[in-house]
């Protein structure tokens, strides 16, 4: 099985091979280029671009979780500091007695809240860190300010209250609206008691927010900071209901995924901040667009890009300038060669170059003078000699056509035709039947229209005549519906373009020529089509051809197809005539465009 299969890779790579020396020179060259170079390259690069976008992704994760976690250790020592000034206040023996006095005076509240300054002591040190300190106490004795407030059944009802109430001593932070202003502050609040255990109240400790502001610094776009997994105290909300549940539900843990949102692939980064012995707990988070990730790859991978392909377009244009001026000079070669094989003898007298190729066209470059040569004197023999004999049958045919009328010709093709049916000569009979139909046609032709189906029965016996001439290599289809048979079209149109494929077209040609008579709409125009597989007309003399179509000095040796078209646009108008499509060597296509109309 093994041999088999080595086998039939074989024959596949012998039949690439075969494919490619079957293809142009230039295109060989190209081929080997894109598979020996350009192809190894490429995947290359590609692959050290992949490697280099995977290496700068994951260097930026650790970066963007690295800077995280630096700003979560600046967050620590802040609210280290507001825990520390939290605890400070147990057993302050001076607060204790403002939260348990009952007071008879209001001059009494006054004294002893100017008696007590610690908090504007504390709030003074830690100005950069703190907000507010405030003492919330179930006392009704006293006065109400920005650090003392009573506890009422509103307050006791709060979740925020119950929830310090229910902690003990323990700390807990919440997102608390402070009562003076109504902004909310991140604050921390812990119940104080008494060495006795008594109740003295619960201190709230407000954090400066505009120092997690600064934190973030110019990272608000795509970073905040979130208490409990709940709400978002600073930065912006970056989809926050989006990505709450894809967090740490304890808060204890970085953590770093890829998350889609709205479609679009996001890197998303939480750093956990430590806040001491507490049951809350605070994340730093952001999320980034993989785009973003992706732009610094990308600025890398443009320069490596610049550089391969400045590198690939300078080495695919040296190869397309080698492979082009060499194919050039091959394709010139061909080209000299193609003219001097239909007897164009005007060649180039050099290609150029010191190299083989240009050795190679100096020696036909020689051989084709020497053969123009010898041709120029046999043409001059020849056409002295034709000149001669032309002349001749002009003084002949002068003399023939002045004593025969038709009438003396048709009688006298019938009576061949009659000897020929009684000599039992089907062959010269009807041979001798459809010249006389030719000839009454042409001899009785007239600018009167006539049903297309007449054009057609004459074409049929032309080529039927024809057919004795070629014998077998002349075949001929005629494929026209019944409708379009009785378009009514001028005389004499269709036959000289017949005449013209069997004379310009199979003469010559070795082999089978098909001709092919067919008809279509186009449109509200009628296209009557004569197409033939002959030698078809080359390039410079299709042009010519075409050019002359239109000219008043009809072409000598296309007069009859000048003629046609010059009689359909008078007829009929400009728009109208014929169109020839032609391919040296392969085929001819001539195509009538008539109006259409009835008899």
């Amino acid at each position: 099985m093994g041999y088999l299969q080595m086998g039939a890779w074989r024959t596949r790579i012998r039949c690439l091979f075969d494919k490619l020396l079957g293809m142009r020179l230039c295109y060989q060259m190209a081929v080997v280029y894109a598979v020996g170079g350009a192809l190894p390259v490429i995947l290359i690069g590609m692959y050290l671009i992949q490697g280099t976008n995977r290496i700068l992704v994951e260097r930026e994760q650790q970066a963007e979780l690295s800077e995280l976690n630096l700003m979560s250790r600046e967050a620590e020592n802040l609210f280290g500091t507001v825990n520390s000034v939290s605890k400070s206040f147990y057993f302050d023996q001076q607060l204790e007695h403002i939260a348990g006095n009952q007071y008879q005076e209001y001059q009494e509240i006054v004294d002893d809240y100017r008696a007590y300054t610690t908090f504007n002591s504390v709030r003074n040190l830690y100005s950069r860190q703190l907000s507010y300190i405030t003492l919330f106490v179930e006392n009704d004795t006293i006065a109400e300010n920005a650090q003392f407030v009573k506890v009422d059944k509103e307050i006791r009802s709060q979740a925020w209250y119950q929830r310090v109430m229910n902690q003990g001593g323990g700390g807990v932070w919440q997102y608390l609206s402070f009562h003076l202003d109504n902004n909310r502050y991140l604050a921390l609040s812990r119940l104080l008691r008494t060495q006795k255990g008594e109740k003295v109240g619960v201190l709230v400790v407000y954090l400066r927010m505009e120092r997690l502001e600064e934190l973030l610094g110019q990272r608000k776009k795509d970073t905040c900071i979130v208490l409990n997994q709940n709400e978002v105290i600073a930065g912006e909300d970056v989809r926050f209901s989006q990505i709450r549940d894809l967090l740490d539900d304890q808060g204890k843990n970085d953590c770093q995924k890829k998350i889609e949102l709205d479609g679009e692939e996001y890197l998303l980064t939480c750093a956990a901040v430590g806040i001491g012995e507490t049951k809350d707990h605070i994340q730093i988070v952001s999320i980034k667009s993989y785009q973003d990730i992706l732009k610094r790859a990308n600025q890398q991978n443009q320069r490596s890009l610049i550089i391969f392909l400045a590198s690939a377009f300078l080495s695919v244009s040296m190869i397309f300038l080698f492979s082009r001026a060499f194919s050039g000079r091959v394709n010139r070669f061909h080209r000299q060669m193609q003219k001097a094989a239909v007897g164009d003898f005007n060649l180039e007298k050099s290609l150029g170059g010191n190299d083989e190729i240009s050795e190679l066209y100096g020696y036909l470059w020689t051989m084709i003078r020497d053969i123009q040569r010898l041709l120029s004197q046999i043409y001059q023999e020849r056409l002295h000699a034709e000149q001669l004999k032309t002349r001749q049958r002009e003084v002949e045919f002068k003399m023939l056509a002045s004593q025969i009328n038709p009438h003396f010709l048709y009688n006298t093709l019938e009576i061949i035709r009659m000897k020929a049916r009684i000599n039992h000569q089907p062959e010269i009979e009807e041979l001798v039947k459809m010249l006389a139909k030719i000839l009454r046609s042409n001899v009785s032709a007239g600018d009167m229209d006539v049903p297309l189906q007449q054009e057609l029965t004459l074409v049929e016996s032309y080529l039927k005549i024809q057919q004795y001439r070629f014998d077998e290599r002349l075949e001929y289809r005629i494929n026209v519906e019944e409708a379009l048979r009785k378009i009514p079209v001028l005389p004499l149109i269709l036959q000289p373009l017949v005449e013209n494929s069997i004379i310009h077209g199979m003469e010559d040609k070795e082999g089978v020529v098909h001709i092919d008579i067919s008809a279509c709409w186009d449109g509200e125009d009628v296209l009557v089509i004569v197409e033939d597989d002959g030698l078809g007309i080359e390039p410079e003399m299709l042009k010519a051809l075409r050019e002359g179509l239109n000219s008043r000095e009809l072409n000598k040796t296309h007069i009859g197809i000048c003629n046609v078209h010059q009689r359909l646009r008078l007829k009929y108008g400009a728009e109208y005539g014929l169109t020839i499509e032609s391919e040296a060597g392969s085929y001819t296509r001539v195509a009538v465009r008539l109006p259409f109309g009835e008899i």
